[in-house]
């Protein structure tokens, strides 16, 4: 045992003798995955001095510089990468997407057209060639864009037809005091049918949906969505009571929606149950926080704070447990591996053994004969083996056999123990790093949809620039997409709810659940707790066109930004952002907006904040 130790010592020994090169890049890639760029842009400095003709360290510098932001130092450091090693299509590869990054396009296909015209048919020809395709398709559409310029008239006839149609909807929701984040029909991802009440008796479609077949019991709890409070009220102990045993989602959610008309304490309750339930499915929890978010009460704010708490200590417990996990797999794992290589060892000795043996007992070789003569040889010069010493070595050797197959079939255990232990590592593995993927999504409202993010391809080591061609396994469902949505809408209800005590809890949610297409509704929470941080992003936002597809969605969150900003005028006076509001009050594109900009300025002035 301390010889095995002796030789470990002296093997760490020679491989740790000297930092090389190789360690400083590793220990800068440490400072990138950090998001520690100074530290690593310093690193990588430091070794171009030393190893200037190592053209991963300009790589790397170069991605360092392009994370923190300065794009020319990241070109010029590529660019060096290049010079020293042109044969790797992998930097040209990157340097087309950082230039790509700055809409620099021209550059970016002319960095594409050089491994084009080296290597066309290499894994990085083709994907260049596939970028370029994107990149000159993009500028056609710009062009036929433009082309449509004039169809305007007829746009703007549309635009006032939807104008039309949004006051429709969005009227009698107007009231500023006590609004939700967005309308009821905007809160759920999931769509609930149109309303159109039936003449039955709301007790037979009670009796339908508890008794009948599955799609007479679908059919039914679709239709008593339409029923009134009082009616539901009526019928509200058998409702709850289907709510608790049923496992089909689409009737438990037109349930709840039906339950949530009426205001008892046994439905609030029953509400707060289903949002807080981890085991429920997020698209029925998504529907118990649309319906419970409107009601003020400590209650309902505690359960709310402590439901989002417990989402992020899930998420914690779950990584913690994954990391521990994986490092007893790992002591395992050695301990296996030490064993097998004892093993191995021993059997190669036992081999060894049986082969002496075989030597003693066949002819012996020519260099190991006795002298001719010599007493108790044979003519030959060989010294006969006894019987009794024919028989030893033979038990000898059938005793070494045996342990050699004892010895063998441990192997084969412990192999099998590797496998199973490193598909369970896997496992870990594979959620820490799921933990790790982003993917994007478009909105929390009934029109959500995944934006699935590029797998990174095309450059040397860990970090990788997207791109488009590219997607990573199909490991997101909805589940994933509604998790995320339910945690935003969360951080929005207490948001709404004015709970401070949310402030700390709201941040590590959003670290954990937050993704770029939802953070303009972070910034709003933020704003509505008195941190405006983003100020001048929401401006920005304001001053945006509106965006294609759900129109009534972007008009709630414009609403609430202007919320924001009137608190914020309260506190940090800005004849810009003023302006902004009273333009809008005056030329807001739709009614809400107008009415929520009217109102700002209007409680602006009785609380003498407008100069």
């Amino acid at each position: 045992m301390k010889k095995k130790i002796l030789i470990n010592l002296i093997i760490i020994t020679l491989l740790s003798f000297g930092k090389e090169s190789k360690d400083f890049i590793n220990e800068g890639i440490v400072y990138l995955k950090a998001e520690e760029y100074e530290k690593a842009i310093n690193i990588f400095e430091k070794i171009s001095k030393t190893s200037s003709e190592n053209s991963d360290v300009y790589y790397y510098l170069g991605e360092a510089y392009f994370r923190k932001g300065e794009t020319d130092k990241a070109i010029s450091n590529l660019q060096k990468a290049i010079n020293i090693n042109p044969q790797n299509f992998s930097y040209y590869y990157t340097l087309a997407l950082v230039y790509l990054s700055q809409n620099k396009k021209n550059e970016a296909i002319d960095t594409l057209n050089k491994i084009i015209s080296i290597s066309p048919l290499s894994f990085y020809g083709k994907n260049a060639q596939r970028l370029k395709d994107e990149i000159e398709k993009s500028e056609k559409e710009i062009q036929i864009a433009k082309k449509w310029e004039q169809l305007k008239i007829e746009e703007e006839k549309k635009k006032e037809e939807e104008k039309k149609k949004i006051e429709k909807t969005t009227r009698g929701t107007e009231t500023l005091e006590g609004q939700n984040f967005l309308p009821p029909e905007m809160q759920r991802t999931v769509g609930i049918p149109e309303l159109e009440k039936s003449l039955i008796p709301i007790s037979t479609l009670v009796k339908r949906i508890k008794f009948g077949i599955e799609e007479v019991r679908r059919k039914a709890s679709n239709e008593i969505i339409a029923y009134s409070s009082s009616e539901v009220e009526s019928v509200i102990d058998e409702i709850l009571s289907i709510i608790e045993n049923t496992d089909q989602p689409e009737i438990k959610r037109n349930l709840l929606v039906a339950a949530g008309k009426v205001h008892k304490d046994e439905v609030i309750d029953m509400l707060l149950k289903t949002l807080k339930d981890e085991k429920e499915l997020f698209e029925i929890r998504i529907v118990a926080l649309d319906i419970i978010s409107n009601i003020k009460s400590e209650k309902v704010v505690d359960e709310l704070r402590d439901a989002l708490n417990g989402m992020v200590s899930k998420r914690e417990r779950e990584r913690e447990e994954a990391r521990r996990s994986i490092q007893d797999i790992n002591q395992k794992l050695d301990d296996l591996i030490a064993r097998k290589i004892v093993l191995n060892s021993e059997i190669q000795n036992l081999n060894n053994r049986i082969s002496q043996i075989d030597n003693q007992l066949s002819v012996f070789p020519e260099e190991f004969q006795f002298p001719q003569g010599a007493p108790g040889t044979t003519p030959g010069g060989r010294k006969p083996l006894t019987d009794k010493e024919t028989k030893k070595l033979l038990e000898e050797k059938r005793t070494i056999e045996e342990k050699i197959k004892t010895n063998n079939e441990e192997i084969e255990k412990i192999n099998k123990e590797i496998e199973n232990l490193t598909a369970k590592k896997r496992k870990y593995e594979e959620l820490l790093e799921l933990r790790k993927v982003k993917i994007d999504i478009s909105g929390i409202g009934a029109s959500a949809i995944v934006i699935k993010e590029e797998e990174q391809v095309g450059i040397p080591g860990e970090f990788r620039f997207p791109s488009p061609e590219f997607s990573y396994s199909q490991r997101e469902t909805d589940e994933q997409k509604n998790e995320i949505i339910f945690a935003v809408k969360l951080i929005n209800a207490l948001a709404n709810l004015k709970d401070k005590n949310s402030l700390s809890i709201i941040k590590k949610a959003w670290r954990e659940f937050g993704v770029p297409g939802l953070r303009i509704y972070y910034y709003i929470a933020l704003g509505k707790l008195g941190e405006y941080r983003s100020i001048d992003l929401m401006i920005s936002r304001l001053k945006e066109n509106y965006p294609q597809g759900n129109r009534e969605e972007e008009i709630y969150i414009r609403t609430n930004i202007i919320e924001v900003l009137g608190e914020y005028l309260k506190q940090n006076y800005d004849e810009g952002i003023k302006g902004l509001i009273e333009y809008l009050s005056e030329e807001g594109e739709y009614p809400l907006i107008k009415n929520t900009a009217k109102k700002i300025i209007s409680s602006l002035s009785k609380e003498n904040v407008v100069n």
